[in-house]
């Protein structure tokens, strides 16, 4: 079965515009995974990136060579003449530019030395790729200790290689992929090293391409991509409705703050909050959620929405994200979770409380919701998500908190 789609267009607003490169895994990190009760910390998704990449890499991983003088014959010299200076006369000593340089007689001799140079694109690039390599190497072994053995003897020779000149002298310089084509022309092993060397350039690119090569393709991660498309989805609508965005800090499942300041054009301010558990401490209130289970031997923790917009004046939207195509469980585990924040909300914080569960496009059909005694409640998709806004800020003006 496909994987549930994922709104893209609000996915790339996230990643192109409010997150760097540095701030993608923090992105991403949850606090826990209602699948299968695990945090997901940046350290955790950071450790996956790379042993997915690690995997595509390993057809070429396997080509390598396998001992350390095939490597060392695999590397062209070349002989370059430089000059040197000496107090006495020297086996390709140039007169001529003696005498030019120092006079005559001369105190100091100019002589012509011929010196063994490894090509230094070579070098320097298969330099910069083995120490990527190791480090993408010890990345995904903290996500799975085994990944490594179909290439182990190879990736244990490149590590001893690099303490050996001309590795060890040479620098280690980022390669242009023109410069790639020029390695891979070099005939084996250079073929597999360019290639290996590409995939590892994507560490260093957009969180957008990062996160579409790297972590897209994982059904364990892709949840959390839908909760930044959510998010996105929900920028762009605040942005159709004329509001201004400010970034506060950087979009983190820990954070201890609002994520963004929302202006509108009458100068109305709301805060949006990026995984909303946060909300409780600074309001200085305690969550209903540590009250009513005070009694239980469980860590002390807030509960929160995934997506909160919150008014100075109580006025709160609250987006609960559900990936997966069985709608059962965006219906049922979406329901009862955006009940539950609605209620909290209300009973502490909020006068004005309206609380959707987004799914996935095509999983939820159509938007649709519900009053209760402490306000609305209902599901929706990302496509439906701008109406659901203007629905929402509709709503305040027909019935205006007192």
């Amino acid at each position: 079965m496909t994987s549930a789609p994922i709104p893209e267009a609000g996915l790339a607003e996230v990643l192109s515009k409010w997150i760097g490169r540095g701030q993608l895994f923090e992105g991403l990190a949850a606090s826990i995974d209602e699948a299968d009760e695990r945090a997901w910390s940046a350290h955790d998704l950071r450790a996956r990136a790379h042993r997915l990449l690690f995997e595509q890499m390993m057809p070429d991983l396997i080509s390598l060579p396998s001992r350390l003088a095939t490597w060392l014959d695999a590397l062209p010299a070349i002989r370059l003449q430089h000059f040197v200076t000496a107090d006495v006369p020297l086996a390709g000593t140039d007169w001529v530019t003696t005498r030019i340089r120092h006079g005559w007689p001369p105190k100091e001799f100019a002589a012509r030395q011929s010196v063994r140079s490894t090509d230094m694109l070579l070098s320097t690039t298969l330099k910069w790729t083995l120490q990527g390599l190791a480090r993408v190497r010890l990345g995904a072994l903290k996500s799975f200790t085994e990944v490594d053995l179909p290439a182990r003897a190879q990736l244990d020779v490149t590590s001893r290689l690099l303490n050996f000149d001309p590795l060890f002298s040479a620098d280690s310089i980022r390669p242009t992929r023109h410069d790639l084509r020029a390695v891979a022309r070099a005939g084996r092993p250079w073929g597999n090293v360019a290639r290996i060397a590409e995939s590892l350039l994507v560490l260093e690119e957009t969180p957008e391409r990062m996160a579409y090569e790297l972590l897209m393709p994982d059904d364990e991660i892709r949840w959390r991509l839908f909760h930044l498309g959510v998010l996105g989805v929900l920028l762009q609508a605040l942005r159709g409705r004329g509001c201004s965005i400010v970034s506060l800090r950087p979009i983190s499942a820990r954070s201890t703050g609002p994520a963004f300041r929302i202006t509108e054009n009458t100068g109305k301010v709301w805060s949006l909050w990026f995984e909303a558990a946060g909300i409780w401490s600074v309001s200085g209130t305690r969550a209903p959620y540590a009250e009513a289970t005070r009694g239980l031997a469980l860590k002390d923790r807030s509960l929160g929405a995934d997506l909160l917009l919150l008014s100075g004046e109580g006025e709160a939207l609250v987006l609960e994200c559900k990936y997966s195509r069985n709608p059962e469980f965006v219906a049922r585990a979406g329901y009862y979770q955006a009940v539950g924040y609605a209620a909290e909300l209300a009973s502490r914080l909020c006068s004005t409380v309206m609380a959707m569960v987004v799914g996935p496009d095509g999983v939820v059909g159509s938007s649709s919701s519900t009053k209760l005694a402490f306000g609305t409640v209902g599901t929706c998709a990302p496509e439906h998500l701008a109406t659901c806004v203007d629905e929402f800020f509709v709503s305040l003006k027909a019935d205006p908190v007192l």
